[in-house]
């Protein structure tokens, strides 16, 4: 699979005639998956629109501050369940600098208790936009990532 790393990337945008109505059903039919999503026990909807859902709880009281480099395992996939990018499987847990990755995780991370397993869906205004990423993200969707925060240090 293709490494997204969950920063926004530089995107070519290439221009088609359909590009609006596909842009917009997408907006639509995303929308509707969050409404969906919302709906879920023990979801929680943020005022950007983000839903965050714990599945497992680990009873940790620390949490990630936004300026922080977190250690995390993170599975996403598209509101299709189509898996998109994941390191559940890698021999490493990556390590990102919070206040670099999307605006989904700026916000839900630090809302997330450490060791614990959360679904969090987010609104493409909150990941990648409009353009999407080629090949990967559609422009407009909206996606689930279920991830593990492990750990945070200081940024440098």
């Amino acid at each position: 699979m293709k490494k997204i790393f969950l920063t926004f990337l530089a995107c070519a945008f290439v221009t088609s005639p359909t590009f609006a109505d596909n842009l917009s059903e997408e907006k639509e039919l995303a929308q509707q998956y969050l409404l969906k999503m919302a709906q879920e026990p023990q979801s929680v909807v943020t005022e950007d629109g983000i839903v965050i859902r714990p599945l497992v709880e680990s009873g940790s009281q620390k949490f990630a501050p936004a300026d922080s480099v977190i250690t995390v395992h993170y599975h996403l996939s598209d509101r299709e369940g189509k898996a998109v990018d994941e390191s559940f499987s890698s021999d490493e847990t990556p390590e990102f600098p919070l206040n670099k990755l999307i605006k989904c995780w700026q916000k839900a991370v630090p809302q997330i208790s450490l060791g614990s397993m959360y679904k969090i869906s987010c609104p493409s205004s909150m990941a990648y936009g409009d353009k999407g990423i080629d090949g990967a993200i559609k422009g407009g969707a909206a996606l689930t990532f279920r991830m593990i925060v492990f750990s945070f240090k200081s940024a440098p």
